[in-house]
C-alpha cells in the first residue's frame, strides 16, 4: 500500500487518522486501530505526555500543570488507557517532582521521559539553569529516580548538584529507551531550545547500568531536512523487527504541530527523514504532538499525544487554550519478545531480594544492592536464574548453556559454558558454605563445581517431564530436583513428597527449600504453590488471572515466600513486599 501523505490543516477541527504503508524513505507508518479518538481522555491540561504501564496501572507523566507543579502525573487503573485518567492525588498536588534541585530555575521543568532500568525507575526531563528562563539557550538535561512506582506515590527524587548534559544552545525533550533485545538503556533528545536558527537535530547516547549517567559520547541520529521543521519529543521504539523514531514536527503553539515516524538502523541511528506527518490536525485535537508510543500488559501498542482544545494561531497566549491528553490504539507491528524476568533470589536476612531477567540485568529491591550484572554484555544463551551467596554479599547468574557468572563475593568455581550439553541448564544451587554449586539440566543431568559433592542425577534416565529446578538441602549437603509435573528426585536428601502422580493445571516452574532443610515448596506457572515437609503453605496465586506466568520463587527466613512472574510481578506470602519488576 502506498503512503498517503497527510496535509497539515490549520483551520480544521480534528486530527487526521493515521495512515500506513511503505514510504520513499522506507518507513512503515503506524495507523489507528479501532476506537480512533473522538475527544480527549482527560479534560485538563496534559502537555508532552509520556505513558508507561506498571503492575496494572497506566501512568502519564507530563509537563507541569495546575494539578501538578514542575511535572504532573495522571493515572488510569481501568485496564483501558482510553478512559479513567485522573491526578493520582484526586486533585491538586499531583506532581512527579515535588522538589527540583537548586541548580534549576523554578517552573522550567518540562517533557518527562520515564523507563525502568538499573533496578529502579528513571525520569529524564529538561530544565533551565537557575537565573534563566525557558527557551533561553540554558535548558539542560536532568534525571530523577525512584525505587518503586505506585499509584499512591509516583514521585521521583533529583538530588543532583548539576546537569548531566548541558551544551551551548540548550537541549530539550529527553526520552529513555531500553532495548528489548539486550536490556541496554539509551537516551535520545533534541538540540536547540529555540534560541538559534540552527537545524533541529536528534541526538542519543548509551546510558550506564544505572540509567542516570552517560556511558559514551552522544551520537547524531537525525537532522531534519525540511525548513522550519523541528524534532520535538523524540522517542526511540523497537517494533516490527526494527528501530524507529517518533517525533513531532511543525510548531507546537498552533495547529501545524504533527507526529512523524522515521526508520533507524539502530538505537543510536542513523535515522532517515520521514516523508511527512502521519498524524495532523483534522480529527480530534488541534496540532496533535508531543506524543509517545507505549505498550499495554499484552504487548499491544498505543499512541498518546496532546492536542489543543481550540483552534489558535498562538495558542500559548490564547485564553483558555490547553493541550489535552488523547490516547488511541495503533497497529504498530510487535517488537522483539519482551525481556522475561527469569528468577529471583532473597537476602539471607529476608529484608530484600534480587530479580534477574533473561538479558542478565539484575534488579535489587529492599536492602538488596547490585553487585553487577550482564546487562548489555553479549550472551550466547539467555540467563535462567540468580542465586545469592550465603551471606547475601554476592550472587551467581546461570545461563541456559551452563555459563556461570559470579558477582560480589560469589566465587567462580567453573561452568558448562562452551561445552556440549545434551539438554539446556535450567538452574543453579549453591552449597551451604557457598564454596561450590551444582548446575542442573532439563534432562536431570548434574554438574558439580567447587566443594559441591556429586550425589547422583537423572541424566540418561527416562523422565516423564523435564527437570526445571534444583534446591540444596542445608542439613545433609544433598539436593532435590523438581520436574514440570512436580516429580521430585532426592539425592543425598530426604524425600518429603511430590505431585508427580497428581494432575496439575499448569506445569511446575521452580522450587525452594526451607532454611532447616526439612521441607520444600514448588510453584506452577499459574502461581499454584505446593508444600511438603515442614514447608508451611502461606497462600498462592492459583486461580488469580495473571498477566504473565510465574517463573520462580524464593524462600523468606520467616517461613514465607515470594513468587515472581515473567513481567516482574511479585506475589508475597508470609514475606514482606519490596517492589516489583
Amino acid at each position: 500500500m502506498a503512503v498517503v501523505a497527510l496535509a497539515v490543516l490549520t483551520t480544521c477541527a480534528f486530527a487526521a487518522p493515521l495512515t500506513s504503508g511503505a514510504s520513499s524513505s522506507g518507513a512503515s507508518l503506524p495507523h489507528l486501530g479501532s476506537g480512533a479518538p473522538t475527544g480527549p481522555v482527560f479534560s485538563g491540561a496534559a502537555p508532552d505526555p509520556d505513558v508507561v504501564y506498571a503492575d496494572g496501572t497506566f501512568y502519564a507523566f507530563t509537563t507541569g500543570t495546575v494539578f501538578g507543579n514542575n511535572l504532573q502525573v495522571l493515572i488510569d487503573q481501568t485496564g483501558d488507557p482510553r478512559g479513567g485518567w485522573h491526578p493520582y492525588t484526586g486533585g491538586y498536588g499531583s506532581t512527579a517532582l515535588a522538589d527540583p534541585p537548586a541548580w534549576q530555575q523554578a517552573g522550567t521543568q518540562t517533557s518527562p521521559g520515564v523507563a525502568y532500568t538499573g533496578g529502579h525507575w528513571v525520569l529524564w526531563y529538561d530544565a533551565a539553569r537557575a537565573g534563566h528562563g525557558v527557551d533561553s539557550g540554558f535548558t539542560c538535561l536532568a534525571v530523577a529516580t525512584t525505587a518503586t512506582l505506585t499509584p499512591s506515590s509516583p514521585r521521583f527524587s533529583d538530588t543532583s548538584s548539576d546537569s548531566p548534559w548541558c551544551p551551548p544552545g540548550g537541549v530539550l525533550d529527553p526520552s529513555p529507551f531500553v532495548d528489548p533485545a539486550n536490556g541496554a538503556a539509551y537516551l535520545v533528545w533534541k538540540t536547540n531550545d529555540g534560541t538559534t536558527a540552527a537545524a533541529s537535530q536528534v541526538w542519543g547516547v548509551r546510558l550506564g547500568t544505572d540509567g542516570t549517567t552517560f556511558a559514551g559520547s552522544p551520537s547524531l541520529l537525525m537532522t531534519v531536512s525540511v525548513a522550519e521543521q523541528t524534532t520535538d519529543n523524540p522517542q526511540m521504539v523497537a517494533a516490527g523487527g526494527g528501530y524507529h523514531l517518533l517525533f513531532s514536527g511543525g510548531i507546537f503553539e498552533d495547529a501545524s504541530y504533527n507526529e512523524q515516524f522515521a526508520d533507524c538502523s539502530g538505537p543510536l541511528g542513523p535515522c532517515a527523514n520521514p516523508p511527512g506527518p502521519f498524524l495532523a490536525t483534522s480529527g480530534a485535537g488541534f496540532g496533535p504532538g508531543g506524543g509517545t508510543l507505549f505498550e499495554d500488559a499484552r504487548g499491544g501498542w498505543w499512541l498518546a499525544y496532546a492536542g489543543w482544545n481550540v483552534p489558535c494561531a498562538n495558542c500559548t497566549s490564547t485564553p483558555g487554550a490547553i493541550r489535552q491528553l488523547y490516547v488511541t490504539p495503533t497497529d504498530l507491528p510487535a517488537g522483539p519478545p519482551p525481556v522475561e524476568v527469569a528468577g529471583m533470589a532473597s537476602l539471607p536476612s529476608g529484608n530484600g531480594y534480587w530479580l534477574v531477567d533473561s538479558t542478565g540485568a539484575v534488579h535489587p529491591h529492599g536492602a538488596a544492592v547490585s553487585h553487577g550484572s550482564m546487562a548489555g554484555l553479549p550472551l550466547n544463551q539467555p540467563i535462567r536464574h540468580i542465586v545469592a551467596t550465603p551471606d547475601g554479599k554476592g550472587y551467581w547468574l546461570v545461563a541456559s548453556d551452563g555459563g556461570t557468572f559470579a558477582f560480589g563475593d560469589a566465587g567462580f568455581y567453573g561452568s558448562m559454558g562452551g561445552r556440549h550439553l545434551n539438554a539446556p541448564v535450567v538452574d543453579l544451587a549453591p552449597t551451604t558454605d557457598g564454596r561450590g554449586y551444582w548446575l542442573v539440566a532439563s534432562d536431570g543431568g548434574i554438574f558439580a563445581f567447587g566443594d559441591a559433592g556429586f550425589h547422583g542425577s537423572m541424566g540418561g534416565q527416562p523422565l516423564n517431564q523435564p527437570v526445571v529446578g534444583i534446591s540444596g538441602d542445608p542439613a545433609t549437603g544433598g539436593y532435590w530436583l523438581v520436574a514440570t509435573d512436580g516429580g521430585i528426585f532426592a539425592f543425598g536428601a530426604p524425600f518429603y513428597g511430590s505431585t508427580g502422580a497428581i494432575r496439575l493445571n499448569q506445569p511446575i516452574n521452580g522450587m525452594a527449600s526451607t532454611h532447616d532443610g526439612r521441607g520444600y515448596w514448588f510453584v506452577a506457572s499459574d502461581g499454584g504453590v505446593f508444600s511438603f515437609g515442614d514447608a508451611a503453605f502461606q497462600g498462592s496465586a492459583g486461580g488469580i488471572a495473571l498477566v504473565a506466568p510465574v517463573t520462580g520463587m524464593a524462600a523468606h527466613t520467616g517461613g514465607g515466600y515470594w513468587l515472581v512472574a515473567a513481567d516482574g510481578g511479585i506475589f508475597s506470602y508470609g514475606a514482606p513486599f519490596f517492589g516489583a519488576g
